[in-house]
């Protein structure tokens, strides 16, 4: 089994931290230095994490959350926020990428296709798809650093960026509970898994 392999399989969903943690801004970015590397979709990097230790602040956003507890428990939350107008904001810096690789109509195209009217609906669902990638890294950099994680879907976007006071355009896509396993109180052990050939099709999709 290779490293990664290994990595896989013993990254998990912890709910018992170590009291009293908090992760520090070297290990934090340290983290980041790897979800840099994380693909994207035209390469944009439509993502930016924020880190919240301050207690209060947590608590705050526990109750947006339905009290998950591990929210306060871990120490350190880690908000995974997605840019819904990345195309508009950043086309020069992301077309920029690309001008010594395209030939000019495709790199023409590219920019058009950025700055396209697109429903609401639809350039969420672009940036969610690619904050879930980012968050993926995060927490298999995080297991490798020796920190558990706990990622985090329930809670009120609407309420939460209002909290944030994020601008209407940046959505909290994700929430990721960070910090130290607890000596004292192991994890249980880990849930099934289905197996490969129970998530697999090969050439066509059979129920």
């Amino acid at each position: 089994m290779n490293d990664f392999s290994d990595l896989v399989r013993q990254r998990r969903s912890c709910h018992h931290f170590m009291a009293g943690f908090r992760l520090s801004d070297a290990s934090f970015f340290e983290i980041l230095q790897d979800v840099r590397y994380t693909p994207s979709g035209y390469n944009a990097q439509p993502w930016e994490f924020l880190l919240i230790r301050d207690e209060a602040q947590r608590k705050a956003v526990q109750s947006l959350a339905f009290g998950q507890d591990h929210i306060m428990t871990s120490g350190n939350i880690v908000i995974l926020l997605g840019n819904t107008e990345f195309g508009k904001d950043e086309q020069e810096r992301i077309c920029k990428y690309w001008e010594y690789r395209l030939p000019p109509e495709k790199l023409k195209a590219m920019k058009s296709s950025l700055m396209k009217e697109r429903p609401a609906e639809q350039k969420r669902d672009m940036v969610i798809r690619n904050c879930a990638l980012a968050g993926m890294t995060f927490m298999y950099s995080a297991k490798s650093k020796g920190f558990i994680t706990c990622p985090m879907m329930g809670f009120s976007q609407g309420r939460l960026a209002k909290l944030l006071e994020l601008p209407e355009k940046i959505i909290p896509v994700l929430m990721i509970a960070i910090g130290k396993p607890d000596p004292e109180n192991p994890e249980p052990a880990q849930l099934e898994r289905k197996e490969a050939k129970e998530i697999g099709h090969l050439e066509e999709y059979k129920k």
